[in-house]
């Protein structure tokens, strides 16, 4: 029994169910709040300092109210993928594997605020990574890019994780500098929560291909070898398909048919 199991064991009754409901609805409370102007964005996001030297313990929920955009057409697709990305992966999982895959996504990003405190933190990459989950998972899913183009997910979700090697090797200088900072930080911290679930399992089928290309590389070599070859004349059952061989039983050498009679020990 692995590990997770061994906590699903334990603490499974306390997962709550549809969860990806939840963590939409939280994201929609922060866009009415933003677009009533009833909170500014700078009230929600996350940076380490503020927490630790402000006491403003709220930006750890807070920033998770954080929407991509404030556009109502791109927040309903954006809503409308990721309860589809949720429900899939709860479906797959369970509901306990999937609320500790947004748990231990979350607390690495929320880490990742006290590791630069000056930096911005978004929850943009940890939720994507969900994306790159349901990729892994269901990868002959299409998408149908603005309602016309099919497009197998697993594509999409090999973009998106070139798109989160991009920013990990954009350099970080000039005046946004911390904000370019922050963006990687938050990458890894998702590469981090990807790798936990799904690290075992490359590992197995990198090991697995290893098996497979051994076992045939090892098949051809011995459909490549000969098992005839003639001590007289050195013709083999590859250079001549037809011949047949016979071993003497005096020598113990094979040879072929012509000389089998004749041969000299």
């Amino acid at each position: 029994m692995d590990l997770i199991s061994k906590l699903e064991k334990r603490f499974g009754s306390f997962a709550i169910p549809n969860l990806a409901i939840y963590l939409i609805a939280i994201q929609a409370i922060g866009v009415v709040l933003l677009m009533t102007q009833r909170a500014d964005g700078n009230d929600l996001i996350l940076y380490g300092s503020g927490v630790l030297h402000m006491g403003q313990g709220w930006r750890l929920l807070s920033f998770m109210m954080m929407p991509s955009t404030l556009s109502p057409l791109w927040l309903f697709f954006a809503f409308y993928i990721f309860y589809l990305v949720g429900s899939s992966l709860e479906s797959q999982w369970g509901t306990f594997r999937f609320n500790l895959f947004i748990i231990s996504g979350y607390l690495l990003t929320v880490a990742m605020a006290f590791i630069n405190p000056g930096v911005i933190i978004t929850n943009t990459y940890f939720l994507g990574c969900a994306f790159l989950a349901f990729a892994t998972l269901f990868p002959n899913v299409e998408f149908r890019i603005f309602f016309i183009l099919p497009v197998k997910v697993k594509w999409l979700g090999i973009l998106t994780a070139v798109g989160y090697l991009l920013i990990l090797m954009e350099p970080a200088s000039g005046q946004g500098s911390a904000k370019v900072i922050g963006d990687k930080l938050c990458v890894i911290a998702a590469f981090i929560n990807y790798g936990l679930f799904f690290g075992k399992s490359f590992v197995l089928n990198i090991k697995a291909g290893k098996r497979r290309k051994a076992f045939v590389a090892e098949n051809i070599k011995t459909a490549e070898s000969t098992l005839h070859t003639c001590a007289v004349c050195g013709v083999t059952d590859k250079t001549d398909e037809h011949m047949m061989f016979r071993y003497c039983s005096t020598c113990g050498e094979c040879f072929c048919e012509e000389h089998i009679s004749n041969h000299e020990h």
